[in-house]
């Protein structure tokens, strides 16, 4: 997962002075220590004017950790949009972190999963399918039998499971996923 911050001097911007630069991180640390210098200066205070990422920064956040935080998020070779996916459920950064760390969270791909399907189908519907169809529907003791499948209300199913499992829809890049932490 890619970020980019625009990273400027607090005193130069604070007097009206334009001195800042986008960066793309994560980066090598003794290239990012190179840039910020240049950007900022020794023994001077930073500012993120802006930022383009799946999540929230702050303008004064700590430059070198955000670096170091995604430099660990690419070592769980997570697919770009599934970690957008994760970022847009709205929990916090940290928990969502943390979620990565742990292994606490599922994403599926609603579009593959349902590639070839009717597409009249609500979108509620669909979900619920999906999650049958991958095996996550735990509302049933058993399998739902095949003859039976015309009958149910996978509607009324997917209701169920995002408010008793947590899962959410995310659209990513034309992409529909269905995300939960736990």
């Amino acid at each position: 997962m890619t970020v980019r911050i625009y990273l400027s001097n607090l005193s130069l911007y604070v007097e009206g002075k334009e001195n800042g630069r986008w960066l793309q991180l994560p980066m090598d640390s003794n290239k990012l220590q190179y840039f910020y210098h240049e950007i900022v200066g020794y023994n001077q205070e930073h500012i993120i004017l802006d930022y383009n990422a799946a999540f929230k920064i702050h303008e004064y956040e700590n430059v070198f950790e955000l670096n170091e935080m995604l430099e660990e998020i690419l070592g769980y070779n997570l697919e770009e949009n599934k970690l957008k996916a994760l970022f847009k459920i709205g929990l916090d950064r940290d928990e969502i972190f943390g979620a990565l760390i742990n292994g606490s969270f599922d994403i599926i791909d609603v579009n593959e999963v349902s590639a070839g399907w009717n597409s009249s189908f609500i979108p509620e519907e669909i979900y619920g399918m999906v999650l049958n169809e991958v095996g996550y529907n735990n509302l049933f003791s058993q399998p739902i039998p095949e003859e039976m499948i015309d009958y149910i209300n996978f509607e009324q199913i997917y209701i169920c499971l995002s408010i008793n499992d947590g899962w959410q829809p995310v659209e990513v890049d034309k992409t529909t996923y269905l995300v939960r932490i736990y």
